[in-house]
């Protein structure tokens, strides 16, 4: 049988996966494994016992109120599992494509690693997905995680932007928000330097318009920061900048 090699990746926000995957060679006896704990369980993870960002990833699942979570631990022996090569090769050629850890499923949607699982949370799309699974105990409660979920999001993507990074919460219509994109083109700011979400269809958009008014006196979108700071308005993006779009 075809070995699996795990190799942590350390500074990455996974732990890689080697192996050379046949597509054309699906075990049936891995196909019911990961088809039942996927339907069996709220959360389903293919991880590994040392890999951090399997760790991250449940923690962002427990914000959004999945109390309880099924890993699947490559580099463990689990009862009843058929081979691991077989395993993560279905799982890489059904869903995933990909050849890395965490691989997390949510009520049998596969959502992704744990950036993908972050920004689910981050969303309100997996707090949502809680709640219709009974993990709330009323509306109001939901709504509470809601609100925490947008104010996490910005909290820590502002965090993010320390060492000289760009947050950017914008909307697909906005006048301003296509403004400011021009400035940071207009400055020639890396795209690697910059993290960028529109926000329209998000679940946390109106919280997220709400704590922005609590920090800068306006609930209007963009939202910018810069190098660990909320950008109170596009002035303060032209001076962080030095772009001339005004």
């Amino acid at each position: 049988m075809k070995s699996l090699l795990l190799l942590a990746a350390l500074g990455c926000v996974s732990a890689n996966l080697s192996w050379n995957a046949d597509c054309s060679n699906i075990d049936d006896a891995a196909r019911r494994w990961v088809e039942s704990k996927k339907s069996q369980n709220d959360v389903y993870i293919i991880g590994l016992t040392y890999c951090r960002y399997c760790t991250y990833a449940k923690d962002y699942l427990g914000r959004m109120g999945f109390d309880k979570v099924y890993t699947d631990n490559l580099d463990e022996t689990l009862a009843g599992r058929p081979d691991t090569f077989a395993v993560i090769n279905y799982v890489y050629c059904q869903y995933s494509k990909l050849k890395s850890a965490p691989q997390v499923f949510i009520k049998g949607k596969f959502i992704g690693g744990f950036t993908d699982t972050r920004h689910y949370y981050y969303t309100g799309q997996g707090v949502y997905d809680a709640y219709r699974a009974g993990k709330y105990s009323h509306y109001y409660a939901y709504k509470a995680a809601i609100k925490k979920a947008a104010i996490e999001f910005v909290d820590e993507g502002v965090e993010r932007t320390k060492g000289g990074k760009f947050f950017v919460l914008s909307k697909t219509r906005c006048p301003h928000c296509f403004k400011a994109k021009d400035c940071l083109k207009d400055a020639n700011v890396s795209e690697r330097k910059i993290e960028l979400y529109e926000i329209n269809d998000f679940k946390t958009h109106d919280e997220i318009k709400r704590y922005k008014q609590v920090k800068t006196g306006s609930p209007y979108t963009p939202l910018l920061a810069y190098n660990g700071k909320i950008l109170r308005n596009h002035g303060a993006l032209v001076e962080a900048t030095g772009c001339s779009v005004y």
